[in-house]
């Protein structure tokens, strides 16, 4: 991925400011800038490389206005939302013995990590997850007056942003000609959304990826997003063995 990035700014006379790298971790995005600067013997400052959430966040802090956010927004690590959740299990009289303030935090991240607001579930007929909905619906209530975002909502924020702002979306569709992703199998619903929104029927998307290294299923990764990328871009599939 590194070296494709160099060699469309070197050979094919991309843009710095037209490539958005993105991988897992702020680990791999430091050496992935740092093979790149290496690469084309540049500084990496006006490149666009960094984890997902990293991206969503540097997007929601140059558009907080069109995101619906305040200026000032502050992120909840897992710790600050776990908190937050005992709270508001708290003020609602439920016994954290049965809503176990874990589950109902990973119940919330996990819908956000697909995609889906409180409004888009279904209770389907079971209390249990009828509560479930209507916690988050609160949640998420109390998030938006405090101004904070926890780490799916960064993504989803951003996601939705770019999905209900036409001349935004359209900016950056124009501005990133090549988006280039790292280690896809472990890519989760919202984030292949992100993806596949960004590039549109016009963009240039390259990933790299291994369906047998999946390490991510716990927190939602989903390694068919491999054979979805083919499917939906009609992809050249290029192995390394």
């Amino acid at each position: 991925l590194t070296h494709r990035a160099a060699w469309l700014i070197h050979e094919c006379g991309a843009s710095p400011q037209g490539l958005l790298a993105v991988t897992f971790t702020n680990k791999a995005a430091a050496e992935m800038r740092g093979r790149i600067e290496t690469l084309l013997g540049l500084p990496g400052g006006a490149l666009w490389i960094g984890t997902f959430h990293g991206i969503a966040h540097r997007l929601l802090r140059r558009h907080w206005r069109e995101a619906g956010l305040p200026q000032n927004f502050q992120i909840l690590d897992d710790d600050d939302q776990h908190r937050l959740v005992r709270k508001l299990l708290k003020e609602q009289g439920l016994d954290e013995q049965r809503w176990v303030p874990r589950e109902v935090q990973g119940f919330i991240n996990r819908e956000k990590d697909e995609g889906r607001r409180a409004k888009h579930l279904e209770a389907r007929g079971d209390a249990t997850r009828r509560e479930l909905i209507r916690l988050y619906t609160l949640y998420q209530r109390r998030c938006d007056q405090l101004g904070v975002l926890d780490f799916a909502e960064l993504l989803l924020r951003s996601l939705e942003a770019l999905r209900d702002q036409p001349q935004l979306l359209a900016h950056y569709r124009q501005r990133f000609a090549h988006v280039l992703v790292d280690e896809f199998q472990d890519t989760n619903g919202v984030q292949y959304q992100w993806v596949r929104l960004l590039c549109g029927e016009t963009g240039r998307p390259f990933v790299v990826g291994d369906d047998d290294q999946s390490i991510y299923g716990w927190r939602g990764a989903r390694v068919e997003n491999m054979q979805h990328f083919r499917r939906d871009f009609g992809a050249t599939v290029y192995k390394l063995e």
